[in-house]
């Protein structure tokens, strides 16, 4: 499995001290040009900068549709665009990670499987690569990541952990 990847998974996965997740759901994590751009270069001193930048196991692909890229673009963010576009030109392996619901509603219209941040959580704990989410959930809430009260307890009920 391939998973392409938007900013704000990576960003959010760097505030809670879990980026080193991502390595382990897939056998590739993918983002375009526009992701690693808003990740690294445009913003020095955000959280992950270092990480993802030096991450080898992350691999930067360029899209080659950058019409299709732009015609996204009016409805979506750059790195949303490309990271949709790239999923699709990268076939049937691909997973899309996308929270934005436009652009979850886009990439689903292009024709792309697509999961959430949530979601991953949620294989992680199945796999038996986390031991409980909740801990994840909670610190993603306190790092402005949104997670609403009733989404927040529908994740737990499905990785059956107590509801408090």
């Amino acid at each position: 499995m391939i998973l392409v990847l938007d900013a704000s998974l990576l960003i959010t996965l760097a505030r809670i001290g879990s980026l080193g997740l991502l390595p382990q759901l897939a056998d590739q994590i993918v983002i375009p040009n526009a992701v690693y751009a808003e990740s690294v270069s445009w913003t020095p001193g955000r959280p992950g900068n270092v990480e993802i930048a030096h991450a080898d196991w992350i691999t930067c692909r360029t899209v080659e549709n950058q019409a299709q890229v732009q015609q996204l673009c009016t409805r979506v963010g750059l790195g949303e665009a490309e990271a949709i576009i790239l999923a699709r030109e990268i076939g049937a392996d691909a997973i899309v990670v996308l929270d934005d619901a436009t652009a979850r509603r886009l990439a689903e219209q292009e024709g792309c499987r697509v999961v959430g941040l949530l979601g991953l959580l949620v294989v992680a704990k199945q796999r038996g690569m986390l031991s409980t989410v909740r801990p994840l959930l909670d610190a993603m809430r306190n790092s402005g990541f949104f997670v609403g009260d009733e989404l927040y307890a529908r994740i737990l009920r499905q990785v059956d952990e107590e509801i408090v």
